[in-house]
């Protein structure tokens, strides 16, 4: 399926960046040159926290194991441009699906981890899914019983499959299946010329205007553009070593983890977080070249690694960069701009600039792979410095809405630009400071996914004992921006945060809309006409850490 306009597909290809290499091609090249070079590593500790033993695999392998299952896709009747969803943790088998899938000329969604029931059944019915893979267990959680519950609300869904042995009735374990059919499966045997790059690859998931899911689709050649950014500031060599701890449901773990890894043709180390030194243990084990980090993360695991490892440190738009300068190592900072674009940056001296440049060019023919503009036309914004709309376009950035969104969350703007739901101030050359746009609704920004504060709000206010409540964004210095309740109680037995939990469980809401802590106060603060004031809110959490 090809939705990119015939206008950019050209100007895309003039400029250099897009060209006839689709993702598993890159792949395939590796896989024909270095067939015994190790492709995929698994965290030794996998099964403490999912299903499955660790494994590692030689590109050999994998690419004999992503031809099996490509083909397994086709027998299941799943043809070209059909789309299969994922909700799996950073596993070997994870990238293999994503990489048979697209062998197969399949669109792969992978949805986000943190989302349950409501949210996986939106998203899937959004995408028209005829499949989806999960997992049995994620560390404590039945993963498995989430998909089962979301997939009975999907109209079309043909197949839900698994990893594990304890998975649900309903499911089929996709093990099983590969069993039964054995080793004699015809190849998938895709075949779309020179423009299989144009092709889409993947629908990742933000959350539009309207509060509902809405999908970002990319082609191959917009995933090798996101990637080149990485592999070009970083400058890491043939056959790097990857370690990647963000899970391949967006640009962090596919644009800043697959894609390096395999224009690289290196070896992709998995990683699953579950305390904050486990990165920097990992990538000291492996000798790592290339680590994928949180911004926050950054100073400290660049401690405890050898000279000269390059860190590609995340920083999500609008989170105020700190943290002690780092030398020794080369940082490279990506600041994802929703899960529209990356902007890569090369630090110097080790020291980082808060700016964004409004042209982000890479390679010696100065290839134009991000732009940005602040936009003063509409009514959000003022003239003469104050703070404007951002918009933004570029080699990476997708130009169209996925047919089945809802046509008032794509955020299209004129000249191949959208507009995102950021405000920022700057001049003819940078962006200075980013927020979330205050006009676009009372909205915010975790891990690159929107949060309806409003809807939250209300969610809140209906448990039990509960007379008013307000969600809002507080920082973190570890963990960057988290999601905080304030909440008025009625007079009566204390807050009870098991109940709470479980109160949410039975509205399915996800990790994404669970608090990372309350603030009980006597009245929520609002403005004259009524609306939270969730600065206020931010502030007092503040002053309640600092008298703690």
């Amino acid at each position: 399926m090809i939705l990119s306009p015939a206008s950019t597909i050209e100007r895309n290809y003039a400029s250099g960046v897009w060209g006839r290499v689709a993702l598993d091609a890159l792949f395939r090249k590796t896989a024909k040159k270095h067939p015994e070079r190790l492709a995929l590593v698994d965290e030794p500790n996998r099964a403490s926290w999912t299903s499955g033993d660790a494994r590692s695999l030689t590109y050999e392998e994998a690419d004999r194991e992503i031809s099996r299952l490509a083909g397994l896709f086709k027998a299941l009747g799943l043809t070209p441009d059909s789309v299969i969803g994922l909700q799996l943790p950073n596993t070997t088998d994870a990238a293999v699906i994503i990489l048979a899938a697209l062998r197969a000329g399949l669109i792969v969604t992978p949805i986000p981890l943190v989302w349950r029931g409501r949210e996986i059944a939106d998203a899937l019915s959004m995408a028209s899914a005829k499949a989806v893979i999960t997992t049995d267990r994620l560390e404590g959680a039945a993963a498995a019983d989430w998909m089962r519950d979301a997939a009975v609300e999907v109209f079309g869904l043909r197949y839900v499959l698994g990893l594990g042995d304890n998975l649900p009735d309903g499911l089929i374990s996709l093990s099983t299946v590969l069993a039964e059919v054995g080793d004699e499966i015809p190849p998938a045997d895709i075949i779309r010329g020179d423009r299989a790059a144009d092709h889409l690859a993947t629908l990742t998931w933000t959350v539009g205007a309207s509060g509902r899911p809405l999908p970002v689709p990319r082609t191959h050649n917009h995933w090798v553009a996101a990637g080149l950014a990485t592999i070009l500031e970083s400058r890491i060599a043939d056959g790097a070593k990857i370690v990647l701890p963000y899970s391949m449901t967006g640009l962090a773990g596919l644009g800043c983890g697959i894609v390096p890894w395999l224009l690289s043709g290196g070896t992709l180390h998995l990683h699953h977080p579950e305390d904050l030194s486990g990165i920097a243990r990992h990538a000291k084990a492996v000798e790592a070249d290339l680590v994928v980090v949180p911004g926050q993360l950054a100073s400290r695991t660049a401690r405890h690694l050898k000279e000269a490892t390059t860190l590609a440190a995340i920083w999500q738009s609008g989170t105020e960069r700190e943290g002690d300068p780092i030398s020794g190592h080369t940082v490279v900072d990506v600041t994802l701009i929703q899960e529209f674009a990356a902007i890569t940056q090369r630090r110097e001296d080790g020291t980082y600039s808060q700016a964004l440049p409004l042209r982000v060019r890479e390679g010696s023919n100065g290839i134009s792979v991000v732009e940005l503009k602040l936009d003063t036309a509409d009514g959000g914004a003022t003239r003469g410095g104050g703070a404007a709309s951002l918009l933004v376009r570029g080699a990476m950035v997708p130009e169209c809405a996925w047919p089945g969104a809802p046509s008032v969350d794509w955020p299209d703007a004129a000249d191949g630009y959208l507009r995102t739901r950021l405000m920022g101030l700057g001049d003819s050359d940078h962006v200075t400071h980013l927020d979330v746009n205050p006009f676009l609704g009372n909205s915010g920004l975790i891990g690159g996914i929107s949060l309806d504060l409003v809807s939250l709000d209300t969610l809140y206010k209906e448990f039990d004992g509960v007379l008013d409540a307000a969600a809002f964004l507080g920082r973190d210095p570890i963990l960057g921006t988290r999601l905080y309740a304030a909440l008025v109680r009625g007079s009566g037995k204390p807050f009870d945060r098991v109940a709470f939990d479980a109160f949410l469980d039975g509205r399915k809401i996800g990790l994404q809309g669970r608090p990372a802590d309350f603030v009980m106060v006597d009245a929520i603060p609002r403005s004259e006409s009524g609306f939270v004031n969730r600065k206020a809110l931010e502030a007092l959490l503040q002053d309640v850490r600092k008298a703690v």
